[in-house]
């Protein structure tokens, strides 16, 4: 699968979930606006340097990896008050997030 499009779905992904977490009751859980904003944010770059920067892609796709990997990760481990997701969700972010870090990584 190429890096492009690796980067273009995940970004794509990540907007709608900034856009779903500003629905309040939508039953998905709940977190603080800033979050859904920072998605919204890394979503719509992902977005752009998919669509715009080629010399920049594989190293976008890193670091949207790394972002969800971490993001899972902490959801799993923090379990903050403020975010009320299942634990699920972040076990399915932190996977994702794995496996287009090493998409990035990859050489091809």
């Amino acid at each position: 699968m190429q890096k492009k499009t690796v980067l273009l779905v995940v970004g794509i992904l990540i907007v709608l979930m900034g856009i779903l977490a500003l629905i309040p009751g939508i039953g998905m859980g709940t977190e603080p606006v800033w979050h859904a904003i920072a998605k919204l944010i890394l979503g719509i770059a992902a977005i752009v340097i998919a669509l715009k920067y080629e010399n920049a892609i594989g190293t976008m796709t890193i670091v949207v990896g790394i972002v969800l990997a971490v993001m899972g990760l902490l959801g799993i481990v923090l379990q903050l008050s403020s975010f009320s997701v299942p634990v699920w969700h972040s076990v399915v972010v932190l996977i994702v997030g794995i496996i287009v870090s090493v998409l990035g990584f990859r050489k091809k």
